[in-house]
């Protein structure tokens, strides 16, 4: 540990300056000097060690003991940090835990640090060398508060390092348990939450991912031939909109939507388009998020709804469900989602929403979209009904149809959460999760005005709760500028043929690109599975111990090679679960330190490499299937740009 003396400060600081990533060295350079050594106070003990005092408003407190590095080695001891893949460090303590902890921790182990004080970490820089830390590129730094650090947080999840997180260890500096306890459980709190969000969005299942690709693929005849979504932007400027929902609760205030007429919009989410429907209450759009055979099973086969209802949905919904509705469309993108940025980015023109995990998160980011204000969410209840009813009693799932979705929610473990009326309510995790994602969105569009109209369910944070009554009669005072479904037919009259047509061709020669790219990675894979087979057999050979170099160098190779899997957000987008799965079934593995460890952990590569195949082979698959429907897409936009001559 390089401790700079008084005189050498200045220049220890401009030397770490440098070492940090963009976003930590704008934040540091915005802390203002002098404020900084009004609160951060540096002496040396007799050893020559800096020992830190802070001081608030209020009082003030030491950061480290006069015997910083045995405190430290205290703290560590009780740390267990053998075979961890990740720490969670909460709290530098003025340095001395961090270098403690990285002179202990295994060099695999990823550190995460969470550093709440701007100054206290800034202060560091002056005092401590941390490029031995930093070059590792075995620590990740958050700083500042939870609003401060959030990008970077995502960025980081996005990223090979994090798969090391999948069983964190969990370390509290003693300044983090002393004096910003509040401060850092917030920040716990925060991230062990927004981790369990961003599984729940990644999901587990790569037939998922396939699904959502075919369908997506199945639906470029509609996607170019309809309009972008961009052409109805900020169109219902300040209008009231009314996001429906299919809770129990709907059935209480359903017939006085009809009390909207044209004064605002009404956005029906997917399974309340039946009940609405049986109401003769006909919303101006139906929004659909959902990709699964079901949705056209429950919602459209054999359903004829009006030509003049406009259906703004998900590009990669069923390919039945497009075809068969016969009002005008807009097919939408999902942003920030690898599989439809990659053909927004040749056959869009870029629009797309943040669609979330629920038909209502993608309603609520349609509504924003749109310019609408206020947003009133109706019959949004996100819990059970008396006796347990989970929708309206027109919903189709309560008929035969929809059994398997009532088996589904009848498998779930109950919950309790906090209603409207302040009591608790039974409720499940799914549905919960489903609402704590809403809460994050609404939390983003704070400039809104969100209103939960919903006569009973679970309490939503960022809404105030009204009568729809009385919302509707404050709000709905005039006219919407024009109907959905004119301005979307008036777009598609103005489309450019000839745009779509290149824009499709340039896509079908990307597509065979990456044909290729798979292949090479499928190989890739195969080869690293001869590798482990061949580790493992010398793994359990007698002179085992004579080629633990060998093993060393083969293990990183792999890892190295595993990283080629997300070398671009697309081949990272079919490979993300997989390597979540076998990032985690290596963290348990824990120490290699002996032949039987050894045998394991490879055996594990091997069907890490497995498993990675399978996918590459699998995509590699449906991309080929599409080439020739694509290619005969763009031979009719053709015929159609030849006869509008």
């Amino acid at each position: 540990m390089n401790v700079a003396k008084a005189i050498q400060t200045k220049e220890m600081f401009q030397k770490n300056l440098q070492l940090l990533s963009p976003w930590l060295r704008d934040s540091v350079l915005q802390v203002d000097e002098t404020e900084l050594w009004r609160r951060v106070q540096i002496t040396y003990n007799d050893e020559g060690y800096p020992i830190c005092r802070y001081r608030t408003e209020n009082h003030s407190f030491q950061v480290t003991s006069n015997r910083p590095i045995e405190e430290a080695k205290k703290w560590c001891s009780s740390i267990s940090v053998k075979g961890t893949g990740a720490i969670f460090m909460y709290g530098s303590g003025f340095g001395y835990p961090l270098f403690e902890l990285f002179s202990q921790k295994q060099p695999h182990t990823l550190v995460v640090l969470f550093e709440q004080d701007i100054y206290l970490f800034t202060a560091m820089l002056y005092y401590f060398d941390l490029e031995p830390i930093i070059s590792t590129q075995k620590i990740s730094i958050l700083i500042g508060d939870i609003e401060h650090f959030a990008k970077a947080f995502d960025h980081l999840f996005f990223s090979i390092v994090f798969a090391n997180c999948t069983a964190p260890t969990l370390a509290f500096t003693p300044i983090a348990q002393r004096n910003f306890k509040t401060q850092y459980q917030k920040i716990h709190h925060y991230t062990f939450s927004q981790l369990g969000l961003f599984i729940f969005y990644i999901g587990n299942d790569h037939l998922d991912n396939l699904i959502g690709l075919h369908n997506l693929l199945a639906n470029m005849k509609e996607i170019v031939e309809n309009p972008y979504l961009s052409s109805l932007r900020n169109k219902y400027q300040d209008v009231p909109a009314f996001i429906i929902a299919n809770g129990p609760s709907l059935d209480k205030n359903i017939d006085q939507l009809k009390k909207i007429k044209d004064k605002g919009l009404i956005i029906s989410t997917e399974s309340a388009i039946i009940p609405l429907m049986k109401h003769n209450i006909k919303p101006d759009i139906l929004t659909i998020i959902e990709r699964t055979k079901y949705t056209y099973t429950y919602h459209f086969e054999n359903i004829d709804y009006p030509e003049d209802l406009a259906l703004l949905c998900l590009g990669l919904v069923d390919k039945q469900v497009y075809p068969s509705f016969p009002g005008p469309k807009v097919p939408i993108f999902r942003n920030k989602e690898a599989i439809n940025q990659w053909i927004n980015k040749h056959v869009g023109d870029g629009s797309a929403l943040d669609a979330g995990a629920n038909v209502s998160h993608l309603a609520l980011e349609l509504a924003v979209y749109l310019g609408a204000n206020p947003i009133v969410f109706v019959g949004q209840d996100y819990a059970y009904g008396p006796d347990g009813v989970t929708h309206s009693k027109d919903a189709l799932y309560l008929e035969e149809k929809g059994k398997r979705a009532r088996e589904i929610l009848s498998s779930k473990p109950i919950v309790y959460v906090e209603s409207n009326e302040g009591t608790m309510i039974p409720s499940n995790q799914l549905w919960v999760d489903f609402k704590n994602g809403l809460e994050q969105k609404i939390a983003t569009h704070s400039y809104k005005t969100i209103i939960n109209a919903t006569e009973g369910g679970a309490k939503i944070k960022g809404t105030k709760c009204e009568k729809l009554s009385q919302v509707i009669e404050t709000y709905c005072k005039k006219s919407i500028p024009y109907p959905v479904d004119e301005l979307i037919n008036n777009n598609k009259k103005m489309l450019s043929v000839t745009d779509r047509k290149r824009g499709l061709a340039n896509f079908i020669k990307n597509v065979e690109e990456y044909i290729e790219s798979f292949r090479k990675l499928s190989q890739e894979a195969a080869k690293g599975k001869q590798s482990c087979r061949e580790m493992i057999r010398l793994s359990k050979s007698q002179e085992q111990e004579q080629y633990r170099s060998v093993y060393e160098v083969a293990y990183q190779e792999h890892i190295n090679t595993f990283q080629r899997f997300i070398a671009d957000d697309l081949t990272r987008c079919f490979s993300q679960q997989i390597i979540f799965v076998y990032y985690y079934l290596m963290n348990r593995v824990g120490m290699i330190d002996t032949p039987e460890k050894i045998t394991e952990i490879f055996q594990v590569q091997h069907d890490f490499f497995h498993h990675l195949n399978m996918v590459c082979q699998s995509v590699s698959v449906h991309l080929e299937n599409a080439i020739e429907p694509l290619s005969d897409i763009v031979t009719e936009l053709g015929n159609e740009e030849g006869g509008s001559t």
